[in-house]
């Protein structure tokens, strides 16, 4: 059973005839009657009858018109939806991303996007970068943001930006006075770190160690929210993403130093290799891409730096 048969049959049980409807379809009669007579063999029913100048339908034929208007009604629905896809009136579209990268590199895109297509529904969900990229290779999000390189099987990344961390301490701290300190300095205050399992904590450790440092006093915290407000009340000293304490020191509430032996990081949009992206996916990373091509977080020197 074709769409076109099913078109044919309603037009002609709409305009009473095969003339008017081979007109409504144009086609030729010849054309109409060929793809009635080829439905009626394949349903093993008679459709139509004639009574003088008139075509009308027969018990079969009314049985199915029910039905065929629903068919080719479901049909356009369809298609409906599938251009509101394509043209962003309609969707879903689901990013994981870190703490850092939910809550600083995001929200500027996330308003930008929203008000250009307010019919697509955004999920953000908010993981470690390990955990957004297993999330990225079950299918479970459209793509990610992450920390790289990213090593899982079955991932691909694009490179999107340098993030530079930073220590912070409040005003006031030792640390203010003189050179910026180093990594054996860092170590002798009492540290807030991120917990164990995300990417920033696991770098931080790996830098120490190629220091030669095994930090004292150290506290496990949830969030880099949470680590700034303990910093600020003098209960430790961090390092985190320069970008999540702009507003903190322009306030000053928090004094940031900039460390030369801590290594610049990269963040990159994350994707199950070989995967579909929606068209709403697709215009997200343009937004994404146009957002840091060509500032200064978005591209290095030859020597790695800013």
């Amino acid at each position: 059973m074709e769409l076109d048969q099913l078109r044919s049959f309603l037009a002609i049980a709409d305009e009473g005839g095969f003339t008017r409807a081979a007109e409504k379809l144009f086609l030729t009669q010849p054309a109409v009657s060929l793809k009635i007579k080829a439905l009626e063999e394949e349903l093993g029913e008679r459709l139509f009858e004639r009574r003088g100048r008139k075509v009308l339908l027969t018990e079969a034929g009314r049985l199915l018109l029910d039905r065929a208007r629903s068919i080719l009604d479901q049909v356009e629905q369809a298609r409906n939806t599938m251009g509101a896809l394509k043209e962003l009136r309609t969707g879903r579209l689901h990013i994981g991303a870190s703490d850092t990268n939910c809550a600083y590199v995001l929200p500027p895109v996330v308003k930008a996007f929203g008000e250009t297509y307010p019919g697509i529904e955004l999920q953000l969900t908010d993981r470690m970068s390990p955990e957004v990229v297993r999330l990225v290779v079950g299918g479970k999000v459209d793509f990610g943001l992450a920390t790289l390189p990213v090593d899982e099987p079955g991932a691909e990344a694009e490179p999107l930006l340098m993030r530079r961390d930073v220590l912070i301490v409040p005003p006031g701290h030792p640390l203010l006075e003189g050179p910026p300190p180093s990594a054996l300095e860092v170590a002798d205050y009492p540290l807030l770190l991120l917990e164990k399992g995300s990417t920033s904590r696991l770098l931080l450790d790996r830098t120490l160690a190629s220091e030669g440092v095994s930090p004292g006093r150290m506290m496990s915290l949830g969030s880099i929210e949470v680590i700034k407000r303990f910093c600020e009340i003098g209960l430790g000293i961090a390092v985190v993403p320069q970008v999540s304490v702009e507003l903190d020191v322009s306030q000053g509430r928090l004094v940031e130093i900039q460390l030369p032996w801590l290594p610049q990081r990269q963040v990159g949009v994350v994707r199950r290799r070989a995967s579909h992206m929606s068209p709403a996916a697709e215009t997200f990373l343009d937004y994404l891409r146009k957002r840091f091509q060509g500032s200064p977080s978005s591209s290095t020197s030859e020597d790695g730096e800013l």
